[in-house]
Order: structure tokens, then C-alpha cells, then sequence
């Protein structure tokens, strides 16, 4: 539409016959666009809603199937044919989410049964420091991925609720791939979904939140103001508590064992 528009601006004459021409094209461009984007993560929407329930994730199920973990790992490498930087900008973050959480499903499965993603690795070394995914010829550890690339080229505080880690106090696994035309929806929703949950916002005689708050504070600051701003935007029912600034402030304990639905 944008060509279109350049067009008239540039005193191009169109008759009805160039008009529908060039319409058509503009429709079936961006038909093919969001079909392609849709396609890449069609797979992994597919086991996502197959093996996410409750907000937990069905890993005995998951493991048992062959055929569903090599879906997984087929979809990781066809992330690594792409280059997420030629990608338009909600695409490419789209991308990176889908990625990291594929990712990290993998990391699990290729390690089950473990009791927690941070079992992984043993004492010496990080789950979230193994080279475990390789794109762009740069092989990248999950920690790279999110403290690298997603927070400091997309400065979106939202992703903290879509990234999961495998575990209970982590932000649910979404149940569907994120998709670039509908981040936005799918950001907010995952936000208001955490925050509505008492183990990340519990209000007494002080506001107890998730330690997420305290480990990236600077991004909730950078994004709304203040970390009382994020949170009252999603829980507009308690915001007048929420942004008293003499309710004091205690970050809950985090719950690392793993996010499984026996």
C-alpha cells in the first residue's frame, strides 16, 4: 500500500485498469508474506498446543514420541537457515522467542528426566551458557540469545513473559508460536496472564513480585517508567495499591523445579 501511495505523491497517473493492477499485486505480496511467516512456525505451533496444557508442559508425552522431538529439532534447524536480520522487526523478535523457547524444550528432552533446567550441566557450568544453537554462523548459547540479542535490540520489557525457562516460576510456555502480526496481542496477553497469578504479584501488607523484577528492573524502568508502572498496567485492578509508593516492595522466591503437567 505504501507503493501505492508513492505513487500518487509522485503525480504517477493511474487509470482503473493500473489501480486494480497494482492492488492485486500489493494483496497477493502481502497474502504470500504472512503466509511464509505463518509457515516457518506452523510445526512448532502444532507441538506447542499438542504438549502445553495448564501452563505446564507434557514432557513424559513429549518424550515417549520420536517422531514429535524430531519435528522439534527439524523446526530448530530450519530457524538456523534464516537469517532473522533480514526479517522485518516484529518477524525477527517473533523469531527469536520461538527460538529460545524451542530451544530450550530441546534441552530438557535431550536431558529428561531432570528435576530442574538448572540440573543440567552439572556444577560447573550453565544450562544457559552451552553453545546450543547456531545462527548466522555464530553458535549461541541461550544467554546469549536473550541478554546479546532480544533485550538490548528490541528494548521490549514484554519479552520477560514470553521467554520461558523451563521452570514454575517462570512466565507459562505460551501454548501457540509467536507470530510477528500478532506479537503485539500475544505480548500483552503473556504479561497479563503472569501477572494475574499470585505467584508473580501478591498483595498484603507489602507487594510481593517475581524475582524477574529484581534480576532485569532496568528494562520494567526503561519500558513503563517504573516496575510499579508494567505491573499496574496489567493489574489495573489493584493499581492505586500497586503504585503507593508507601506499600513496600519484596521479590517472591523463585521456584526453579521444572514446569511439567504429570
Amino acid at each position: 500500500m505504501q507503493l501505492i501511495n508513492n505513487l500518487f505523491k509522485q503525480g504517477v497517473k493511474m487509470n482503473s485498469k493500473t489501480s486494480i493492477i497494482l492492488i492485486s499485486f500489493f494483496l497477493f505480496f502481502t497474502a504470500n508474506h504472512i503466509s511464509a511467516s505463518e509457515k516457518i512456525h506452523q510445526t512448532y505451533d502444532q507441538l506447542l498446543q499438542k504438549f502445553v496444557a495448564e501452563n505446564l508442559v507434557k514432557y513424559n508425552q513429549f518424550h515417549r514420541s520420536k517422531e514429535d522431538i524430531s519435528t522439534l529439532k527439524k523446526y530448530i534447524v530450519s530457524l538456523e537457515k534464516i537469517d532473522p536480520d533480514k526479517l522485518p522487526k516484529k518477524d525477527a523478535l517473533a523469531y527469536w522467542i520461538n527460538l529460545y523457547n524451542a530451544v530450550t524444550l530441546q534441552l530438557i528432552l535431550d536431558n529428561y528426566p531432570v528435576e530442574s533446567i538448572k540440573d543440567i550441566g552439572g556444577l560447573l557450568s550453565s544450562p544457559w551458557k552451552k553453545k546450543l544453537v547456531t545462527v548466522n554462523g555464530e553458535q549461541l548459547t541461550l544467554n546469549q540469545i536473550e541478554n546479546e540479542i532480544i533485550r538490548p535490540k528490541f528494548k521490549d520489557a514484554r519479552i520477560h513473559f514470553a521467554l520461558n525457562c523451563a521452570s514454575i516460576g517462570c512466565p507459562p510456555l505460551a501454548a501457540n508460536a509467536y507470530e510477528g502480526r500478532t506479537l503485539d496481542e500475544q505480548l500483552d496477553r503473556a504479561s497479563k496472564l503472569a501477572l494475574s497469578n499470585d505467584e508473580w504479584v501478591k498483595i498484603s501488607d507489602k507487594i510481593y513480585i517475581s524475582k524477574i523484577f529484581d534480576w532485569y528492573g532496568q528494562d520494567f524502568i526503561e519500558y513503563s517508567g517504573s516496575v510499579r508502572k508494567y505491573i499496574a498496567n496489567y493489574r489495573p485492578d489493584m493499581a492505586e495499591t500497586i503504585l503507593d509508593e508507601n506499600k513496600e516492595i519484596k521479590f517472591l522466591d523463585y521456584n526453579w523445579k521444572l514446569n511439567i503437567l504429570q
